[in-house]
């Protein structure tokens, strides 16, 4: 077995024998995790303008639906209502990553720690909205089901 502590620190450490290692904008990692990133930013802005494109579409379709059909019947005006709040669900996650894949080409010119974190922290804004809206069509899915047997139960 190995002595060796990948986690301690190196021997070489602030001793100039290794130049640019001390700072971690030279480190090879730290080059190649912008390079992935970077990677990964047309999909990314691909899927943003995807998801603003689908949200100006329900937008209009909820609009038609509620303000045309509407007055044909409830059920119609309600759906379109539906369609209204859906569509403002998508358009806070497309900011999210159009922000993610301009803080990526940020980082890519400055090659700076802190605009790598800034387009992380977008990221993580995108995954905890998702997560919080699966979350809740989760928990709704259950409620419908436990208030279907319910009722179908009382009668």
């Amino acid at each position: 077995m190995s002595d060796h502590n990948p986690f301690a620190v190196s021997e070489h450490a602030g001793s100039g024998q290794n130049p640019g290692m001390n700072d971690p904008h030279m480190h090879p990692a730290f080059r190649e995790l912008i390079q992935l990133l970077v990677e990964t930013r047309p999909w990314v802005r691909f899927l943003s303008i995807l998801m603003i494109i689908g949200a100006v579409f329900m937008l209009i379709g909820g609009a038609i639906s509620t303000l045309v059909l509407g007055g044909v019947g409830m059920r119609l005006g309600f759906l379109g209502v539906v369609y209204l709040i859906f569509s403002l669900l998508y358009i806070y996650p497309a900011v999210c990553l159009m922000r993610y894949a301009s803080a990526i080409s940020e980082a890519e010119s400055n090659g700076q720690l802190v605009t790598v974190n800034e387009a992380v922290m977008h990221q993580k804004k995108f995954w905890r909205f998702c997560g919080i809206v699966a979350a809740v069509i989760l928990t709704s899915y259950i409620l419908t089901l436990v208030l279907s047997f319910t009722v179908g139960f009382m009668f």
